[in-house]
């Protein structure tokens, strides 16, 4: 099996597809307040690549991403509301 045919496999045998989409986040570490800066690199539904100026110490943390919505409609009862990205998503699929 060629080197590119090893790299399809490997990839095949995730739990689930990844998306890049390149988006400012920020980490919280586990018992700390302080937040650090990063980048999302790709992302899918059980997991993501980030870009983070210092890892080696990470373990645990909360991953937050902010984006500027805009409500584009709402339920009747005003429980849900569709929202938009005001600055969309890159995606390259």
């Amino acid at each position: 099996m060629g080197r590119f045919q090893t790299m399809l496999a490997a990839r095949e045998r995730r739990r689930s597809r990844r998306y890049d989409i390149k988006v400012k986040a920020l980490i919280t570490p586990e018992g700390e307040s302080t937040e650090q800066h990063c980048t999302i690199q790709d992302i899918s539904q059980t997991g993501a690549l980030i870009e983070v100026d210092d890892a080696a110490n990470l373990q645990d943390f909360t991953l937050t991403v902010s984006r500027r919505c805009r409500v584009v409609r709402r339920d009747v009862e005003g429980a849900q509301v569709g929202v938009e990205f005001l600055v969309p998503w890159t995606v390259n699929s």
